[in-house]
């Protein structure tokens, strides 16, 4: 009978509901300085700070590397122990996820630096725009990067080939990422910084969606790389 009402989809979807506002938290306390970042700006668009807002953004990798761990357990196990796994997958893969993450936001905060120099200094031969694909492209390899480490242990340096690999081969998965980053773009201008919080979750269950093709192909590879030793 108990095993009956947990195979019910009532409690299939309620599960999901509630650890979807659960990572939600989670990812809040994680990034409560970012969040006031965002927050203080918005009342003062004068307090902005490159460099504060880079300490800010800092926390926020080990915090996505685990929310991607967290929903993958989710999407093939469907039940887990929500909490604690987030909290385990936190803790013992921090610095995992931190060295991708500096990578990552170093990269974006250098090319941002380039893009508002020559858009001040330079408009009109419009070389800034270069540097808006350059950093459309990073945070889209950031977005196949940061699933298949929460997946698989792989020395950075193949990390960033494979994304890359796979960022060209899933080019359909590609031009839905670009869209992604655009749509986020465009929403932060329109809506509340409590509704914000609420989007990294949905991009995680999207994209785990999209690239299950990639860690069964990752997969395979592993497993048949492991059998010829």
């Amino acid at each position: 009978m108990k095993k009956d009402f947990y195979d019910k989809p009532i409690y299939t979807i309620s599960n999901y509901i509630i650890n979807f506002f659960l990572s939600s938290v989670y990812l809040s306390i994680c990034n409560i300085l970012l969040i006031l970042f965002f927050i203080f700006t918005a009342i003062d668009p004068r307090n902005f700070s490159l460099l504060l807002l880079f300490i800010c953004l800092i926390p926020l990798g080990p915090s996505l590397g685990a929310l991607y761990s967290t929903i993958g357990k989710i999407i093939r196990e469907k039940d887990i122990y929500f909490s604690s796994y987030f909290w385990s997958s936190y803790k013992n893969n921090f610095v995992s996820y931190l060295k991708l993450w500096l990578i990552e936001i170093i990269l974006l905060t250098i090319l941002f630096i380039d893009f508002q120099y020559f858009y001040l200094n330079m408009p009109e031969k419009g070389i800034h725009i270069i540097f808006v694909v350059l950093i459309i492209i990073s945070l889209v390899i950031g977005f196949y990067t940061f699933p298949i480490n929460s997946r698989f242990e792989i020395k950075l340096k193949d990390l960033f080939i494979i994304s890359i690999y796979y960022m060209i081969k899933k080019f359909p998965t590609t031009i839905l990422k670009i869209a992604v980053i655009i749509l986020i773009y465009y929403l932060s201008n329109k809506i509340s910084i409590i509704f914000l919080i609420f989007i990294p979750n949905i991009i995680c269950f999207i994209f785990f969606y999209y690239d299950k093709s990639i860690f069964t192909e990752l997969e395979t590879k592993f497993l048949s790389s492991d059998s010829n030793k």
